[in-house]
């Protein structure tokens, strides 16, 4: 059984109905609307990037999704070319890296996936369906799941579960429900930034056509603390979002959204949006911060029972990786099936694999958030220099082809960090850091 049928729900269940013949899951909301407003899904208003490794995977689970989003009015663009991108007081040069991103909305990606879902044979929807608390029996000296209380508008009833994985989101019940059972709390770690943004959905100019697919605009910590995009969606739309850190973003106001545009290190997202049609109002969204759960460190762990999405946890939405983690996480999932149901493999030890898909984004995440002076955490010697280095790594992708493809292929996951320390690119930075009293770590 699968709890939520998000992005994260619905690559684990996919996963899942390789090895079991039947699959279910359990969604609060209306799983098959299309066109409705969703609250389990808060973000879906806003800019989404499926980074290349998201990519991959969901395409060898669901062999034809990309082709489908294409079909679907989904711009497919070169990160190293086709988006014009304005970071750490310049315009970086734009070469062909080879390394694509399916731009379109949240939607979108949401109802293809819900539909290739939903035609796997071994997998039921219960959609409108709260799951009210989960039954564990004992085996031997363990704990196991046994089944879930489920309720809905007409009835409520307990359904039997081999398994359960919870892709409930940020808000999951379970660390009360395992506290509950006798499991201990679930400690959690929180990158406390006051995060937010605002989007709006306006009619795409033609004549910027020829000369990007993607305007962006980052900001230069500490001191500057917002950045914004315009990305193009299906429906010859663009989706147009700023935010950022504690406090930098604007309300529902369109005067201050396009305020809050102006602002930006460079003006020409507002010099673009400002005679552009609007087609939505403005959404907003907030987050107090990255939010981990410590899963992992629980001394005992019930048979049955995994965690996999922003139930397990959820970094800063401006790093774009979310949806990626989330394939990552079925594709460890998937990757494991064999020896969990062969005995070889235990649900403890398959939970501290998914705890660990994420700690590559969570150091990233951790790190750059550190770079505002807010920030509370340790700063040790390892954070000040990734700080420096990468200040220089940024400056040099301005206009070094090298840096500039390692840096979006480490980004979307597709290239080992390392890379980022090859000779020609060290040497570069280091010197470059000579030349402009550009500190040390």
């Amino acid at each position: 059984m699968v709890l939520g049928g998000s992005i994260a729900g619905c690559l684990a269940a996919a996963a899942l109905a390789r090895r079991y013949a039947r699959v279910t899951i359990v969604e609060k909301s209306d799983f098959h609307d299309e066109t409705g407003a969703r609250q389990s899904v808060p973000q879906e208003h806003h800019v989404h990037l499926l980074l290349q490794r998201g990519k991959e995977i969901m395409e060898a689970i669901f062999p034809g999704f990309l082709s489908e989003l294409e079909q679907a009015g989904a711009l497919v663009a070169d990160l190293g070319h086709d988006v014009k991108w304005y970071q750490a007081g310049r315009w970086k040069n734009r070469y062909r890296c080879g390394i694509h991103a399916h731009y379109c909305s949240r939607r979108l990606i949401d109802t293809h996936l819900r539909r290739r879902v939903a035609r796997l044979p071994q997998i039921t929807v219960l959609s409108r369906t709260q799951m009210e608390g989960v039954d564990f029996r004992r085996d031997g000296d363990k704990l196991a799941v046994a089944g879930v209380r489920l309720r809905n508008d007409d009835h409520a009833w307990t359904l039997d579960a081999d398994a359960l994985v919870d892709a409930s989101g940020r808000g999951t019940r379970l660390p009360g429900w395992l506290e509950t059972a006798g499991f201990g709390a679930v400690e959690k770690s929180m990158v406390k930034t006051d995060l937010g943004y605002a989007s709006r959905i306006y009619r795409r100019r033609p004549e910027f056509a020829s000369q990007w697919k993607v305007l962006l605009v980052l900001a230069t910590p500490p001191h500057q603390r917002a950045m914004g995009v315009i990305s193009p969606i299906e429906g010859d739309r663009w989706m147009v979002t700023t935010g950022g850190w504690f406090g930098q973003y604007p309300d529902r106001d369109p005067n201050a959204f396009l305020k809050a545009l102006a602002a930006l290190p460079m003006q020409d997202i507002h010099q673009v949006i400002q005679d552009a049609e609007p087609l939505s109002d403005v959404s907003v969204f907030r987050m107090p911060g990255s939010l981990r759960r410590h899963y992992d460190q629980l001394p005992r762990w019930p048979d049955g029972l995994l965690v996999v999405g922003d139930a397990l946890g959820s970094m800063n939405p401006l790093y774009s990786q979310g949806m990626t983690l989330c394939a990552l996480e079925a594709e460890c999932l998937g990757q494991n099936l064999d020896a969990l149901l062969a005995g070889g493999l235990g649900f403890q030890e398959l939970q501290e694999k998914l705890c660990r898909v994420l700690d590559p984004a969570w150091q990233m995440a951790v790190t750059e958030d550190l770079r505002f002076p807010e920030t509370e955490g340790e700063r040790d010697w390892r954070t000040r220099f990734l700080h420096w280095y990468g200040a220089g790594l940024t400056r040099l992708s301005a206009y070094h082809r090298g840096a500039l493809e390692a840096q979006i292929g480490v980004s979307n996951l597709i290239v080992s960090p390392s890379r980022l320390y090859a000779p020609p690119i060290a040497a570069r930075i280091v010197l470059g850091s000579l030349r402009t009293g550009g500190g040390h770590p």
